[in-house]
């Protein structure tokens, strides 16, 4: 099968679910024998094209979005329609795989009359807005109250502009990654509930895998004390101020926050002012081999989100270490973690108490960790293997393609 995967997030673009997601799903398609190319964003170094991973991507030079409107650019919509069109003209395609809604122009151009079309969104615009006033009503300050207020305003812009991104995937088999997203994704983007899958996310369970603790640590500079790990975007949905509050009253634990974001000199000036900043290393963006590394390093993975994620990679990836990991009881969450105590901690949104404590009781319990650990990777075994997530995807394909059939 030869597959087009449209997508504005590629893997020079930093780090992130989109982008994981891409990846992991251009290598498994290349790797189970099929044909892949991938049009994406601009490469920041010019380049056109180059094979990556088993699949080739091409680099539309435009750019996808407005650095202060909430929309798409009509650059990016138009470039890479264009360059679909060149690359079907020479090889055409079997189908088409667009990552949310990067590929709006081809569906403008009509591509999906010709070419069977799925679509894989990674959140929707109800589910991001109810955290947004979640976070609101948990807010201890004006400031506070008023960024949430502004970050609804923003994301109900990216939603409905362009107006037709909220209706043109109704002809597309639609895909998403928790069973939690249905409901939500179905009515944000006028979609047939018949037309909306699950399909879990994957993740490479040969590179996230238990290793030595000791080596781990060695490599990256770090003490032989307990450690937590965060690992995302450094803004303020992602909780990681929760995690570093908690450190008061965990003596002797060390936070290794790895990622970037607008968030970060925040971030530090609040370890400073709790007198914790000895005890948190702010790693910075790092490759995906080694967060792993990272991963293997830790006691104990942290993902105290307060965003409604879809289905973080992050979690699955630690799972598959052989981390506890203590995260959010907050959307697709709770269906990777589906034993709590088992196969992970969910602790409730925002708390940093129930944080804390949950914490400490790990910490304190070195079987604990170790079953739950075991658990959380025999868990990523059966469901989250990036084999698994690539056939359920060319499933999907396929009910594409009849439907398509069925049409003409």
């Amino acid at each position: 099968m030869r597959v087009c995967i449209v997508t504005v997030a590629g893997y020079v673009h930093g780090i992130g679910g989109m982008q994981g997601h891409t990846i992991d799903l251009a290598r498994g398609l290349a790797a189970a024998g099929h044909d892949v190319e991938v049009v994406t964003a601009q490469h920041p170094e010019g380049v056109r094209s180059e094979e990556y991973e088993g699949a080739r991507w091409h680099f539309v030079p435009v750019p996808t979005r407005y650095d202060r409107l909430p929309m798409r650019h009509p650059a990016w919509i138009r470039g890479a329609a264009e360059e679909f069109a060149r690359l079907h003209k020479d090889h055409p395609f079997d189908v088409v795989h667009s990552e949310s809604t990067s590929a709006l122009g081809l569906l403008r151009r009509g591509v999906h009359r010709r070419v069977p079309f799925a679509v894989k969104f990674h959140g929707n615009y109800l589910g991001l807005a109810r955290a947004s006033i979640a976070r609101a009503r948990r807010a201890r300050d004006l400031g506070s109250l008023v960024t949430e207020g502004k970050y609804v305003v923003w994301i109900s812009g990216q939603h409905v502009l362009p107006p037709d991104a909220v209706y043109r995937f109704r002809v597309c088999e639609a895909m998403v990654p928790s069973r939690q997203q249905l409901a939500g994704t179905t009515r944000s983007f006028g979609l047939r509930r018949e037309h909306v899958h699950v399909v879990p996310n994957g993740v490479d369970v040969t590179r996230y895998r238990p290793r030595s603790r000791r080596d781990a640590q060695s490599a990256l500079g770090l003490g032989d004390g307990p450690v937590l790990l965060c690992a995302a975007r450094l803004d303020r949905e992602k909780g990681i101020h929760l995690a570093i509050e908690a450190l008061r009253g965990l003596d002797g634990v060390t936070l290794v926050v790895v990622g970037e974001g607008d968030e970060r000199h925040a971030l530090e000036r609040l370890a400073e002012s709790l007198a914790v900043s000895d005890r948190v290393v702010f790693a910075g963006r790092q490759t995906r081999e080694a967060v792993a590394t990272y991963m293997a390093a830790a006691d104990i993975f942290v993902f105290p989100t307060e965003r409604e994620e879809a289905a973080p990679l992050v979690v699955p990836e630690a799972m598959a270490s052989g981390l506890p990991v203590v995260a959010s009881r907050i959307g697709g969450i709770t269906e990777v973690i589906d034993a709590p105590g088992e196969s992970g901690v969910l602790i409730p949104s925002g708390n940093v108490d129930a944080l804390r404590t949950a914490l400490a009781h790990l910490l304190g319990d070195a079987d604990a960790r170790r079953r739950i650990g075991d658990a959380a990777r025999a868990r990523v075994e059966q469901e989250y293997t990036i084999e698994r997530m690539v056939e359920r995807t060319l499933a999907i394909y396929e009910i594409a393609r009849r439907r398509l059939i069925g049409a003409q």
